[in-house]
């Protein structure tokens, strides 16, 4: 099936181009207007592109990399991310040709190609060609399914949410698009150990797959696994290091590794003074006033002159702080 003049005025096709400096609109209406019925639509910025997004649904997405306010990553996690079931189709716009990293970025969030300054009509014509071979498969079972599931969770029925994703990653269990969006889903679910064996799967194939490891990342850090975890997501960003997304990610990981660390160190039992009031500076932070008093009330004896005056003020704090007696 040909794109060209394939759009009719009864089902036409809505296009949204996101960015001024690749994709210039005046050129991009050209180029679109032999396609047959198109309705496109622009935005300069991220809040607009959001909002034509929210109105219009659009099928195309042509998106340059950066724009002001954000970029493309930053609005493909405002959308709630590129399923692999849905029939949009999202493309990156490219001043040059793309890097590595660039590609390994566009194939972890889904998209589905990449455009590269110069392009032509012949160029928009193959990608609305593409799009249409997409769009031929919201026949097949695992697209209906995934669709199906995801109705259910925006429509809020969660129970009946998690079955109907429970049951596609069962049935499709060769299938490592539908094992990551259910693995994603669960994750967002705060399900993690549903994510464990379907992430597990997709690895033992697929050794590199980014996606699949920033997933395993995530979930083994929510499991409290976080020696793990930042494995995991520093092997997602040697494959990928542009998703910035996943620099907070392994900010939290390596601030939750530390804290674990520190709590294993300052649980022992001591008679230092240095350890025994390092302890209460790191309850006074985690703002457990009373459990501080107490813990420094049993340790008062073994602390020097100049250490009792301190843990005095951290008693003080820490009754003021929590209002206690």
């Amino acid at each position: 099936m040909t794109a060209t003049k394939k759009f009719s005025k009864e089902h036409p096709v809505q296009v949204l181009s996101i960015g001024t400096r690749i994709l210039i609109k005046d050129v991009m209406d050209t180029y679109l207007r032999t396609l047959g019925e198109v309705k496109t639509y622009y935005a300069s910025k991220l809040t607009s592109a959001i909002e034509s997004y929210a109105e219009k649904r659009p099928a195309v997405i042509f998106c340059e990399y950066a724009f002001p306010e954000g970029g493309a990553l930053e609005f493909i996690e405002a959308i709630g991310g590129l399923d692999t079931s849905a029939d949009r189709y999202f493309v990156l716009a490219c001043e040059e040709a793309a890097s590595d990293a660039l590609v390994a970025l566009a194939t972890e969030k889904g998209m589905d190609e990449i455009l590269v300054k110069p392009f032509s009509t012949d160029n928009i014509l193959q990608i609305m060609d593409r799009y249409l071979e997409k769009r031929a498969q919201a026949g097949l079972d695992w697209v209906k399914e995934l669709r199906t599931a995801k109705t259910s969770y925006l429509e809020k029925r969660f129970q009946e949410a998690d079955e109907l994703y429970g049951a596609a990653a069962k049935k499709h269990w060769n299938n490592s698009g539908v094992l990551l969006d259910c693995a994603e889903y669960f994750l967002r679910r705060q399900q993690p150990q549903k994510c464990l064996p379907l992430l597990e799967k997709v690895l033992q194939e697929s050794p590199e797959h980014v996606r699949a490891l920033h997933l395993h990342g995530c979930t083994l850090r929510r499991l409290g696994r976080f020696q793990e975890s930042a494995k995991q997501l520093m092997r997602a960003n040697l494959i990928s290091p542009l998703n910035t997304v996943r620099s907070m990610e392994l900010a939290e990981t390596f601030l939750s590794l530390g804290e674990e660390q520190i709590v294993l160190a300052l649980k022992a039992e001591s008679e230092s003074t240095a350890l025994i009031l390092r302890r209460a500076q790191y309850q006074l932070l985690k703002r457990e006033y009373a459990a501080l008093v107490t813990y420094l009330d049993s340790k008062r004896a073994y602390l020097s002159e100049a250490g009792k005056k301190e843990a005095e003020a951290y008693s003080v704090l820490a009754k003021k702080l929590g209002g206690l007696k």
